[in-house]
């Protein structure tokens, strides 16, 4: 009997295991994508800022203008099925008891707040210049009609010149830090729940 509840017991970890290693390839993939899809859109800003010229009807134009498509398609689903995938983790570590749950829920929560940040917002409230007296902080995501009309622009203060690099430079870097930081927490976490690293020490009450 005891050697039959030690083998259920073995197997049951053994399951865990698997399934938190097969969860952490998702996460690792998915984390990969948005850090493609944000990089993709910090590229194609700067080559029609410097490079193409925006109202040309070039093939390479065209080609950008269904990437930028494609990272905004992408950036609204990635991000979802990211907090999905974290979500599943922490419930995986608390049925099975596991430590590490607290920084997989730190990285579900900076999950959820990156997805708000993505989300294109702009396209919505169709803003693209930023002149409406009913302005409404954009998405990190631009859109190519927000991208055509803006791109090429040269404020003229340092208000609107800081507003512009913030938009299109700015708050992109700024998700990826957002990224990295869910990144960290979920490696560190999940290698606490498969044993890579020892369990630190709960800190005492003074």
């Amino acid at each position: 009997m005891t050697q039959s509840t030690s083998q259920s017991t073995i197997a049951t970890a053994a399951d865990y295991a698997e399934a938190m290693l097969t969860a952490r390839k998702a996460k690792n993939l998915l984390a990969g994508i948005i850090a493609a899809l944000i990089l993709v859109q910090l590229v194609v800003f700067f080559l029609l800022r410097y490079r193409f010229d925006p109202a040309t009807h070039t093939r390479a134009v065209d080609y950008l203008k269904y990437l930028i498509g494609a990272t905004d398609f992408l950036g609204l689903i990635t991000p979802v099925v990211l907090a999905v995938v974290l979500l599943l983790m922490v419930a995986i570590m608390l049925v099975g008891r596991l430590i590490g749950v607290s920084r997989l829920l730190g990285a579900f929560l900076w999950c959820i707040v990156l997805g708000v940040l993505l989300f294109p917002w702009q396209a919505f409230l169709i803003n693209q210049s930023f002149t409406s007296p009913e302005f409404k902080i954009p998405g990190v995501l631009y859109t190519w009609a927000e991208l055509l009309a803006r791109v090429r622009a040269h404020p003229e203060d340092i208000h609107h010149t800081l507003l512009f690099w913030a938009r299109f430079v700015g708050w992109p870097v700024l998700s990826l830090l957002v990224l990295v930081t869910i990144h960290l927490n979920s490696r560190r976490g999940l290698r606490q729940a498969l044993g890579e690293v020892p369990p630190q020490p709960f800190p005492r009450a003074s």
